[in-house]
């Protein structure tokens, strides 16, 4: 099986898929093992998320899930639940929960760890539950666990990219300056799109944000491996009125961007950098409602590892995290709570023409299959 590069030593989970609580994966993986994290995780948004998959599982696909689970000794729902996974429906659903208690979703020993060793994080949790409802702190203690273990198994060099919005943004944020310290911050990245709106009580909120921590000052940064290329320059400028962007782009300086392209700024728009909403993208639609494009984390990965490196998605269940790895001659590790990740990313991998055969394991808690990714 070819590697996804031969200049550096391919990671033991390199192509692996994982099915489990990402707490335990995350646990078990070393000390600054990981060049990049790209992580897409639940915004606070209070329901549960519930789609289709396109097209509609088959009974074969979910077969191969019932006898993935059945090979790590898992036959009911109950038996899920107690290994800490999601049972797979029938109904081809792609289901996420993002409703949070204390009592449904924050372990006592979680809030006791932040409280021992992580006064600042615990106070923003605390500030949390004091100036909103209580599920925002369980949420943010939920995710406040699993971002302590991110920043350990990264690399000196390594980053993080968190995907979010309004609901969790400034709470999130406060985690990760307590976390990674607010001066290793690189930036809050805005993610504009548009689409149709009917709201009457507040302007249509057409963006979300991507939280760009480095693990130190020496962390990966490939500005250059991200330019905008002259022809997209170009059309943004004609469509600006020749106004520029941010006031950087004219008539008389347009030709030096001709071979180098532009860096981006810190706002990414969807038109001008060929991130459009996955709605929009039907090669790309798996049935998430949340799915983001693969676009989106190509030029994450592009500027902030180097062929070789390992990128880490650990709530992939769409899948384009891993996509985007793999395409850019990346190491990736995925996990997902859900067996039906395993269906997505056959999916996907396949849509962009990588072969996948997965292999069952049984290994506890992290239940694993390794995808066996063949390019």
């Amino acid at each position: 099986m070819p590697t996804a590069t031969d200049a550096k030593t391919e990671h033991p989970l390199n192509r692996h898929l994982f099915i489990a609580d990402n707490l335990d994966l995350l646990r078990k993986l070393d000390n600054e093992s990981v060049d990049l994290i790209c992580i897409d995780p639940p915004f606070k948004k209070r329901k549960t998320f519930v789609g289709s998959l396109k097209p509609p599982l088959s009974d074969a696909e979910l077969r191969k899930e019932l006898q993935t689970l059945t090979g790590w000794g898992i036959a009911t729902p109950q038996q899920a639940l107690e290994a800490g996974i999601n049972w797979p429906t029938n109904a081809g659903e792609a289901r996420f929960k993002d409703a949070w208690s204390y009592r449904d979703d924050v372990h006592e020993d979680w809030v006791k760890r932040i409280e021992n060793r992580h006064e600042g994080l615990h106070r923003v949790i605390e500030a949390a539950r004091v100036t909103t409802r209580s599920d925002t702190a369980a949420y943010l203690c939920y995710m406040a666990v699993r971002l302590i273990e991110m920043h350990r198994v990264l690399k000196p060099t390594g980053s993080l990219y968190l995907h979010c919005d309004g609901d969790a943004n400034s709470y999130l944020r406060l985690a990760l300056d307590a976390i990674f310290g607010d001066y290793n911050r690189r930036n809050e990245i805005i993610w504009c799109y548009t689409g149709p709106s009917n709201t009457k009580r507040w302007f249509p909120r057409k963006h979300d944000t991507i939280l760009f921590y480095a693990k130190s000052s020496s962390a990966t940064f490939n500005r250059d491996a991200v330019r905008i290329g002259y022809k997209q320059l170009n059309i943004q400028h004609q469509q600006e009125g020749g106004g520029g962007i941010g006031g950087n782009l004219t008539p008389d300086n347009v030709d030096n961007y001709r071979e180098k392209g532009k860096v981006p700024e810190d706002y990414w728009l969807e038109d001008r950098d060929g991130m459009s909403p996955v709605a929009r993208l039907a090669g790309e639609r798996t049935g998430y409602p949340t799915q983001k494009p693969v676009s989106l984390a190509e030029r994450i990965i592009k500027a902030s590892s180097n062929p070789g490196d390992v990128v880490l998605d650990c709530f992939a269940g769409c899948a384009y995290v891993p996509v985007a790895a793999e395409r850019n001659k990346r190491q990736w590790i995925a996990c997902d709570i859900s067996p039906r990740a395993l269906t997505v990313l056959r999916r996907q991998f396949a849509r962009f023409r990588y072969a996948v055969d997965g292999e069952q394991q049984a290994e506890q808690p992290a239940l694993l299959t390794d995808a066996n990714v063949v390019t």
